[in-house]
């Protein structure tokens, strides 16, 4: 297979982030809201064993996931990575001692199967390496303008809503991340000491700092099930979108091709919604205080 090494590492990446998500929002539930969007949301978080073990978690998933993109294309990764939160949802029901039932099995295969059906459909090859300045701020910047919309609308709600702002403004940041993780990857690949002078690895870094601050925080404000899906949404089709238009990586756009990508989208979409909006998942992310012990499941 073209891209196997590239498909493996993306799944590894999902289950990775599956397993920081569902130990950093446990963490991230007893927090003082005052700390919200602030440098000591984190600083609060860093001397927690839990959410370092999730963010070691994190770490490994965004190994993995540049690991993925040195080897294929942005439009291939992403929407594997996504699959993220049909690893996370049996996680967080076997942390609580709870079981699946139906609806959750059903989201999983929609999640699952969706994807599947997209990349097939899309069938995304490798685009150019070095973009022109142009190309990226002409994509960058209207994103990074959503995305500072949204925490600041975010800010100023509570609870779910909270939550949701926050959520959608981590999945336009992530999206943004993967494209820039991309190029960060092939300049390393050319010229380890010359990468270090481009703003890509300066960029990335920034944009992967603000989506930490902003995720934790959505995690803070409520469920998984309020923000994930946001994340789940927006992260694969920021990055899909940058992809094609900036790195030319030639998704399959004909009339039959295209509408088999967006019923697949579609199912994706109804998966993430059948999981994060199950009676089981919120009562166990409505439970305010992180479950003790062993971080075992």
């Amino acid at each position: 297979m073209k891209f196997g090494p590239s498909i493996l590492a993306a799944l590894g990446a999902a289950v990775s982030f599956a397993f920081a998500a569902v130990l950093q929002q446990e963490s991230t539930q007893s927090v003082s809201e005052d700390k919200s969007l602030s440098v000591g949301l984190l600083t609060e978080l860093l001397r927690r064993r839990q959410w370092l073990a999730g963010g070691g978690c994190m770490l490994a998933g965004f190994g993995l996931q540049a690991l993925a993109l040195a080897y294929g294309p942005v439009a291939l990764v992403q929407p594997i990575v996504v699959t993220e939160l049909a690893f996370a949802i049996p996680l967080g029901i076997l942390r609580r001692h709870r079981r699946a039932g139906p609806r959750e099995w059903a989201g999983i295969a929609c999640v699952m199967v969706g994807v599947s059906v997209f990349l097939l459909a899309a069938s995304p090859g490798s685009g150019i390496q070095e973009p022109d300045g142009g190309s990226w701020l002409a994509s960058l910047v209207p994103v990074g303008a959503v995305a500072l919309v949204a925490v600041i609308v975010g800010a100023t709600r509570k609870g779910p809503h909270r939550a949701m702002y926050l959520g959608a403004a981590a999945g336009l940041s992530f999206g943004v991340l993967s494209v820039l993780t991309k190029a960060v990857t092939h300049l390393l690949s050319t010229d380890v000491a010359s990468a270090f002078v481009t703003w890509q690895v300066y960029a990335a870094i920034a944009v992967g700092i603000a989506g930490l601050l902003v995720s934790q925080s959505a995690y803070q404000a409520g469920p998984l099930a309020y923000s994930m899906p946001f994340v789940g949404v927006l992260e694969p089709l920021v990055a899909v979108v940058i992809g094609d238009t900036v790195l030319g990586e030639q998704v399959r756009l004909s009339p039959g091709l295209f509408a088999s990508e967006i019923f697949a989208a579609a199912i994706a979409c109804a998966g993430i919604m059948l999981l994060t909006t199950s009676p089981t998942v919120l009562s166990i992310y409505e439970e305010r205080r992180p479950i003790e012990g062993s971080l075992a499941v």
